[in-house]
């Protein structure tokens, strides 16, 4: 076993529950020490306190999964002689759920329900196979000892798959319930709204609390690992799982928490090639070894010379576990993603072109050019940043000169910004480009800038947050035969000093300097949909300020 816990004391009530279901307490749980409560309410749950289906039929749904991973120790552990299967057909979903979860589909739930399961037992299956892809998860990277009241009859093995790929999302499910509101409120203030897997499981919101609950001591938290290594786990996970969802999910995650696309990208597309810092790529690398092909082979020697501890790198087994069991789940279910996908998985992604073949993503990895000279300026060459400042002066000059329209103050605010880049560069840390983090140190500058000025009136900024597009329609053909260039532009240059501070500024970088939009948001702090959701307010506010000028006579008086 993997020398993590040294065979810790589980907490009371943790071991009352496992002593319950299994006679005493599995060294599975024993190895991860206090962790092992994140684990405590979900098992609970769901083994315990579903009432929809048979405990029996619980295990037998666990044995069967555990046999789908080849995994003798869960196996052991859940394999029962008294009682037997009301359905094979729970047996035969759960390991199809477990073995391949891309292909589950609206027609093997519609099976369920024929036979006679209603929407709350098939949740509760479907949430059993996920609780045993997680058990299974925990004991590959573990690796626990067999213990002494478990027989080693080894699971038997399985034919060859022959599922078909699924290209639809669901939900399967038809039934509607509500999500208590408290735990609502905890997952908006996690999440920023509620993932739509937590609510197509509301019909059985003790599960949900439960869930919540081990996110909340494992993921939430940042006692060992942060909060986005943790998410970085989830999404290397779901793109190992083949999972649309999850992928979207933590790589909205991550740039909330101001993670680089690039970096959430490269997780996705594949190690070698990502920009991930050193250690962080070897957690990944090591996490994917129990995830992926090559099972059983996780070593904990190489991440303890990254200088991981080995709380970390059991914080960093329990979120993958975790990423297991919501990944199934959301097979199990169907559930749509939450905002349109920027990778979608399909069946060429089950079967890449080499071993070390991974996912494949739309959008290259961008390196950093400016990387090496950076390098050298935090290494004491100071020669260097001139270099930096002249690749980069008339860029950030452009953009102050567009909020400030006044030269003389946007040259004073463009020496201050590579004032503050050379005062903070040694804390650059590359997580974005470096044009992005001084984007970044602009815009901040040139607030700070207008915070000092006597304000002026803004386009709508009485009403902005109550703004909605009225005059929407096409303008003419051919503006240009009704105004000179000249004119055109001074309208428009006037239009965009009037809009609101934070629009103003999104206009900028996207629309006036070219910016991508993942490189404007990162520089915002934003989330891609966030920055979009601005940049269209701004369009829509500009277009209504300059529709009298630019509409012909008859439209205006429409």
């Amino acid at each position: 076993m993997v020398p993590f816990a040294e065979t810790g004391q589980a907490a009371e009530k943790d071991s009352a529950i496992f002593i319950e279901i299994y006679g005493f307490v599995p060294s599975l749980f024993l190895a991860q020490g206090a962790l092992a409560t994140s684990e405590y309410d979900l098992i609970n749950t769901i083994i315990l306190r579903g009432a929809a289906l048979a405990r029996a039929d619980k295990h037998a749904i666990l044995s069967a999964v555990a046999a789908a991973h080849g995994n003798r120790y869960v196996f052991a552990l859940h394999k029962r002689k008294e009682g037997g299967l009301t359905n094979p057909a729970l047996a035969e979903f759960g390991q199809k759920l477990a073995r391949s979860g891309p292909c589950v589909s609206k027609h093997d739930v519609d099976l369920l329900s024929a036979i006679g399961l209603n929407d709350r037992a098939i949740l509760e299956l479907v949430a059993t196979a996920a609780l045993g892809n997680m058990l299974c998860a925990l004991a590959d990277a573990l690796n626990p000892s067999l213990d002494p009241e478990l027989t080693s009859e080894p699971p038997p093995r399985l034919g060859p798959r022959n599922h078909l790929w699924n290209p639809n999302f669901g939900p399967y499910l038809q039934s509607e319930a509500s999500i208590p509101t408290e735990l609502a409120s905890l997952l908006r203030d996690q999440y920023g709204f509620i993932p739509a897997l937590f609510r197509s499981q509301a019909l059985w919101p003790e599960l949900v609390g439960a869930e919540t609950k081990a996110l909340e001591l494992i993921v939430f938290n940042e006692d060992h690992l942060t909060r986005v290594q943790k998410e970085s786990i989830l999404l290397a996970v779901s793109a190992a799982n083949l999972n649309t969802y999850g992928v979207a999910l933590h790589r909205q995650v991550l740039s909330v928490l101001g993670e680089s696309t690039d970096i959430s990208d490269g997780i996705v597309d594949g190690l070698s090639s990502s920009c991930l810092r050193a250690n962080d790529k070897a957690l990944l690398t090591q996490i994917l070894r129990f995830r992926g092909s090559d099972v059983g082979r996780f070593d904990s020697t190489g991440l303890i010379e990254s200088g991981f501890s080995q709380q970390q790198i059991l914080e960093g087994i329990v979120t993958t576990g975790l990423g297991a069991f919501f990944d199934t789940l959301q097979f199990g279910l169907g559930t749509p993603p939450d905002f349109p996908p920027r990778r979608v998985f399909s069946e060429k992604d089950l079967y890449p072109g080499g071993r070390d073949a991974r996912l494949t993503f739309d959008a290259a990895v961008r390196p950093d050019p400016d990387a090496d000279l950076v390098a050298r300026v935090q290494a004491g060459e100071t020669e260097a940043f001139e270099e930096l400042v002249r690749r980069h002066m008339r860029r950030i000059f452009g953009i102050l000169n567009g909020l400030f329209d006044n030269y003389d103050e946007a040259h004073e605010a463009a020496q201050e910004v590579f004032v503050k880049a050379f005062e903070h560069i040694g804390s650059f840390q590359g997580r974005s480009k470096f044009s992005t983090w001084l984007t970044s140190i602009a815009v901040n500058t040139g607030t700070e800038f207008l915070r000092q000025r006597k304000p002026m009136i803004p386009l709508d900024e009485a009403r902005e947050e109550d703004f909605r597009p009225r005059r929407v329609m096409s303008w003419d053909e051919d503006p240009e035969m009704l105004f000179a260039a000249g004119q055109m532009k001074t309208l428009v240059r006037d239009a965009v000093l009037r809009l609101p501070q934070k629009y103003r500024v999104a206009v900028l970088l996207r629309d006036i300097n070219q910016l991508s939009t993942e490189d404007a948001a990162d520089a915002l702090g934003l989330s891609v949909p966030a920055l979009k959701a601005r940049i269209l307010r701004a369009r829509l506010m500009l277009r209504e300020s300059l529709a009298a000028h630019f509409l012909p006579s008859e439209k205006k008086n429409a």
